[in-house]
């Protein structure tokens, strides 16, 4: 089904015009004229605003009805794009202004759509469009330093808009052949009373299991390197070892939704989350010269993030009863979860800076990994939104 492949895409797109960057930033130093203090709020601000703008993106595809919105969205994403095709530092920030925004339509919405117009292949798309996000940030984050130097900056980013103009072409055909909704809600008065989901304990759960998982993603991906080259290894090995967390993440976001179909397959998945980051995080707390040991602690945060991420993906589909209910509890835990992401790795620098020592960085990781195992426990025994009484 053509709605089924534009999913696909989207979640193909959802990190890719944002992770091309941090490689290339020092040659946009260079091409832009770029302080390095400037550049890297390129990275920032689209993380910024999916914090600011999930909430209203869930609120809007209640009332306008979310395939729709999803397009309108994309529309944004494809305009960022296109501007950051002329050379201006100016319009490069404006493009990732309006990226964050059209990104943030993904990141809320896909998990209600699937939940609404694919129920019996929701726990496949629900793993295939997060590992098709990782997969293809990884390709666009090996690719775009070559293709650079062959080329040139415009040319680079016109090759890399290639697959947001495919999306919204697919996105714009599929989204008008899927049948229409009556699910939107009547009254603005519905959507502010016992309707709405921030009435419910379970909201909160779920909100601080997405922020705490997206705080420990983007800081370990973030600090890992350094914390490896800061223990003996060398630039070219801590970039090998930071493919692993990448690479096993991939496999573990497409089979979380496929185990965590029912409750018991829920609470496997939590504490198999919360136990790897766990482990991997007391390991780096004894720095080892062993490749291996560091391997594995890479791969098992990946492993572990990647549930965890996924599995709130999850919650978001089996804790509301209602399809309006998804996208909105979508909209509020993603806003405090990139909060964290944006937060958490700055915030971690200046631990690491003050203290000078990685002990209490990872010993604060340990901790909020565990709290996981906790959060989720909380959730799965939880119930739904709108079945309490």
């Amino acid at each position: 089904m053509l709605a089924g492949l534009g999913i696909i895409l989207i979640g193909a797109d959802l990190r890719l015009p944002i992770t091309i960057l941090p490689p290339i930033l020092p040659q946009l130093h260079t091409i832009l004229g770029l302080p390095t203090s400037v550049s890297g709020w390129l990275t920032t601000i689209p993380v910024l605003m999916f914090a600011l703008v999930s909430p209203a993106i869930g609120k809007w595809g209640v009332r306008a009805g979310n395939p729709q919105v999803l397009f309108y969205s994309l529309l944004l994403l494809t305009v960022g794009v296109a501007i950051r095709v002329i050379t201006n530092p100016i319009l490069l920030f404006v493009g990732m202004i309006l990226i964050g925004i059209g990104l943030s339509g993904g990141n809320v919405l896909l998990p209600s759509i699937i939940q609404e117009y694919f129920p019996k292949q929701s726990a496949l798309l629900t793993g295939i469009y997060p590992a098709m996000m990782t997969l293809f940030s990884g390709i666009g984050t090996a690719t775009v330093v070559p293709i650079l130097k062959a080329t040139n900056f415009s040319t680079t980013m016109m090759v890399f808009a290639v697959l947001t103009v495919l999306t919204l072409i697919v996105w714009g055909s599929a989204f008008k052949q899927l049948p229409q909704t009556n699910h939107q809600l009547e009254s603005e008065e519905e959507a502010e009373g016992d309707f709405s989901v921030k009435n419910y304990r379970v909201t909160w759960l779920i909100t601080l299991f997405f922020g705490i998982q997206s705080l420990l993603a983007y800081s370990l991906m973030t600090w890992m390197p350094k914390y490896w080259i800061d223990h003996g290894f060398v630039a070219t090995t801590s970039g090998v070892l930071a493919t692993f967390f990448q690479i096993f993440g991939i496999p573990m976001a497409i089979v979380t939704p496929m185990i965590a179909k029912r409750k018991p397959g829920m609470i496997g998945m939590a504490l198999f989350s919360a136990i790897a980051v766990s482990v991997a995080t007391f390991g780096m707390l004894f720095p080892t010269h062993s490749f291996f040991l560091n391997a594995l602690w890479s791969a098992l945060s990946g492993m572990g993030t990647a549930s965890a991420f996924t599995l709130s993906i999850v919650f978001f589909q089996q804790k509301t009863v209602r399809f309006e209910q998804t996208a909105e509890l979508s909209g509020t835990a993603q806003s405090a979860g990139y909060l964290s992401a944006a937060i958490g790795p700055i915030a971690s620098g200046y631990l690491i800076n003050q203290f000078h020592s990685w002990d209490m960085i990872f010993a604060i990781y340990l901790i909020l990994s565990i709290s996981l195992g906790f959060l989720g426990f909380g959730i799965i025994f939880s119930k739904k939104i709108g079945a309490e009484s």
